[in-house]
Formats: C-alpha cells, sequence, structure tokens
C-alpha cells in the first residue's frame, strides 16, 4: 500500500501514536552536532568517536555515562569538566533539532480533525517534554509515554496500549508511525495497528525484509495523502 492508494479503512482510525525522534525531527543530525562540540570541549577525539559510545548499548542513547566512558578511555579525569561537556552536550543537542518539512503544518491540520494523537518515545519524560517544547508541537498531543512513565522501552506492548487507554481506541482504530521497523513497525503490526514507516527519518537503514509496514512515508508530507487531510 506503498502508492498511497486511500483504502476506505483509513476512516476508521481514531487515534495515531506517533514516534518522536527522526519521525516528527532530525535527531540524529543533533545528535552528531552535539557529539561534535562536546568533543571539542573534552580536547581529544571527535564527534563520530563519541557517537559511538552512545551506540554502544552500555547505558542507553541517553545516557550521559556515555561521555564519562569516552573521557575515561582517553584518560580524562576530570569532574568538572565531565559537568560542562553533560551540559553542553544536551544544550546542543536541544538547539539543533529541527522539524522535518510538513510537520509543523500537518500535526495542526490532524488535531483539528478530531483525531487524536500520542506520543510513544524511549526519551525520558524531561527530555521528551523540552524537545517538543522547543518545536512548538507539544500541546498537540494528548499524552507523551515515555520508559519512566511504564517502565519499558520500546518494543514492549505496555507502551502502545498505555497511548491506547489515553486516546480511548481499539488498535484497529490505530495508526502508528514511526522510524524503526523493530520498535514500531513490528509491535505495531502484532497489535494490529495500521503501521506507517517513516523510511525517511531511517538512518540505521538495517533491512527487515520480513517486516511489512501497511504504508511507507519517504516524506513526512506524504502522511497528509494517507489521511486524506
Amino acid at each position: 500500500m506503498n502508492n498511497y492508494k486511500i483504502d476506505p479503512s483509513y476512516k476508521s482510525i481514531k487515534g495515531i501514536i506517533f514516534d518522536m525522534d527522526n519521525t516528527l525531527y532530525n535527531f540524529f543530525d543533533a545528535k552528531i552536532a552535539a557529539c561534535e562540540r562536546t568533543a571539542g570541549i573534552i580536547g581529544t577525539g571527535n564527534g563520530q568517536e563519541l557517537f559511538r559510545y552512545f551506540l554502544s548499548g552500555k547505558h542507553g542513547f541517553e545516557d550521559p555515562k556515555n561521555i564519562l566512558d569516552y573521557m575515561n578511555d582517553r584518560n580524562v579525569s576530570d569532574d568538572a569538566l565531565f559537568r560542562e561537556a553533560s551540559e553542553l552536550y544536551e544544550e546542543v543537542k536541544l538547539s539543533s533539532i529541527s522539524p522535518y518539512p510538513g510537520v509543523m503544518e500537518l500535526i495542526p491540520v490532524i488535531h483539528k480533525s478530531g483525531m487524536g494523537m500520542t506520543i510513544v518515545t524511549d526519551a525520558e519524560s524531561r527530555q521528551a517534554k523540552e524537545r517538543l517544547t522547543k518545536l512548538g508541537l507539544f500541546d498537540y498531543f494528548q499524552c507523551v509515554v515515555t520508559p519512566d512513565i511504564t517502565g519499558k522501552r520500546k518494543p514492549d506492548p505496555a507502551n502502545f496500549y498505555s497511548a491506547m487507554d489515553v486516546m480511548k481506541t481499539k488498535p484497529e482504530e490505530t495508526m502508528i508511525i514511526g522510524d524503526s521497523p523493530k520498535r514500531e513497525i513490528e509491535p505495531g503490526n502484532t497489535l494490529g495497528l495500521t503501521t506507517v514507516y517513516a523510511k525517511y527519518g531511517d538512518w540505521i537503514k538495517t533491512p527487515f525484509p520480513l517486516i511489512k509496514p501497511d504504508y511507507t512515508l519517504e516524506k513526512f508530507e506524504d502522511l497528509r495523502l494517507i489521511l486524506n487531510l
């Protein structure tokens, strides 16, 4: 269904679960910019090297302990510098996010249509609110579901059920949009949601041929065609 041929079933959609990072805005470039500035203030290595620490999975993709490991591995032991680097990293990351084309125009239209909208993200509540507020999007969503609320991370179904509970929608009435086949599309398919793959934001680009979304977005603005808005 990737040609956006409108199926009458789209009219049964009463609520949309959005991923946040790399679905509504470019988080990858913001993260790289933050790593570059942070490595610069530490004074050794470079942003790509620091970014790999965040990818390692040791502490999590958002945890500043990755910066501490980076410093320790380079024999930089300075608590004050670690605090300064961590603060700079968060500041640059937040200031560098920018919405994908069409997001700022279409989200208000969806909201005005009466369709429910929620966020399910692996960012913490504080980070999620800061990013959505920075873009002026926070108030459009009925709730923001995060791991510090549910105790679970995607693809655990608890996160998606929590969002549906707030919107008061059933799985067959719910659409999920995200850039990760494993963390959004596969669990969405399993739960019976209408799944929309935000291909434009998938910077990892690992192929999952057995995970098939109902729709694929080459750009965010294509969502308007799917929803017939």
